[in-house]
């Protein structure tokens, strides 16, 4: 009985040891540091929470980067495959004869500078400035502009067909141009006068490589033709020294001493608001009759841009009122 009595003891000691812990005085801290370690517990898997989502960010982002790579990289292999195909020959090769639909970029972009004013022809003095513009791009080309020269031209000839062949023409400002060249074809005898050489050649074609203010000449012509050029005379826009800023009325006064009497003028030029830039002039009314003094004008035809493509006859007096470009065809003889 005594043996039970003390195991029994032992049990109730053992199950009523840690309440009375619990709640001994000198066990109180036990409830604080269970908390505090619980609060490190949260604080520190909220730690991790963050670090981990910090690590998913990095890691997205470094995937992103490397996806952006590799395409950078098969972009570059298409790229040298590409290139290697064009300085093998192979890829004009198959362009030659091939269709338009194969142009790509690369092609488009060679092809536009070597049809624009800067291209290889340019760079030989071959450069024509044709009355259309065309712009290539992959797998096409259109129809890019029409300058001023779609009317000009026409109008020189139409002037001109008066003259019998064998009448002496001057064209002042010819390159760029193949009047001169023509008008020697059609049996005129031309002189083609420019700061630069004119290219073509002809047993009735002349050139003469001097500004026209300046050219010394004892003979006279039937006809000077002056398709778009005064208005740049003397501004330095095409390598030569700028000059005095009304070069262009010494332009016309030397134009006039080289005209026979009742010899013909045959003008274009910009107008519109008058204005000068590095470039070329604007002409108002009052300026083109500045120019032409000294000349009897027969026949003044203005025509203006309506868009890109499109030019026609302007209604009434020459007008600056919209701003529209515009373009003075004159037809004049020797008072």
């Amino acid at each position: 009985m005594t043996r039970l009595k003390l195991a029994v003891r032992s049990i109730v000691r053992a199950i009523l040891w840690p309440i009375r812990r619990f709640f001994d005085p000198r066990f109180g801290g036990i409830a604080s540091a269970v908390q505090a370690n619980v609060a490190a517990t949260v604080e520190a898997t909220e730690l991790l929470g963050r670090a981990l989502d910090d690590l998913n960010s990095r890691m997205d982002d470094l995937n992103s980067r490397m996806d952006a790579r590799f395409e950078a990289q098969q972009r570059l292999i298409e790229q040298t495959r590409d290139e290697a195909a064009h300085a093998s020959g192979r890829y004009f090769e198959r362009l030659v004869g091939g269709s338009v639909r194969e142009i790509d970029q690369s092609v488009a972009h060679l092809l536009n500078y070597a049809s624009s004013h800067k291209g290889f022809a340019a760079q030989r003095d071959l450069w024509l400035n044709q009355p259309v513009s065309l712009a290539y791009e992959p797998g096409g080309v259109r129809l890019a502009n029409v300058n001023e020269r779609i009317v000009e031209i026409p109008h020189v000839y139409r002037a001109l067909a008066r003259l019998e062949p064998g009448a002496k023409v001057a064209d002042v400002g010819a390159a760029e141009s193949l009047v001169a060249f023509s008008l020697a074809l059609l049996g005129y005898d031309v002189t083609a006068v420019d700061l630069r050489p004119y290219p073509f050649e002809h047993p009735r074609l002349r050139s003469v490589t001097t500004p026209i203010e300046e050219w010394e000449h004892d003979g006279t012509f039937d006809a000077i033709i002056c398709l778009s050029t005064i208005e740049h005379v003397g501004l330095g826009a095409y390598g030569e020294e700028p000059k005095d800023d009304r070069a262009d009325i010494a332009a016309m006064r030397r134009m006039h001493e080289l005209t026979a009497p009742g010899g013909l003028l045959v003008l274009t030029t910009r107008l519109g608001q008058p204005g000068v830039d590095e470039l070329e002039r604007t002409y108002d009314k009052a300026g083109l009759d500045e120019l032409l003094e000294g000349w009897n004008v027969e026949e003044l035809t203005v025509v203006r841009r309506e868009d890109e493509k499109t030019w026609t006859l302007a209604d009434g007096k020459p007008s600056d009122e919209d701003g529209a470009e515009q373009v003075a065809l004159v037809t004049a003889t020797r008072t």
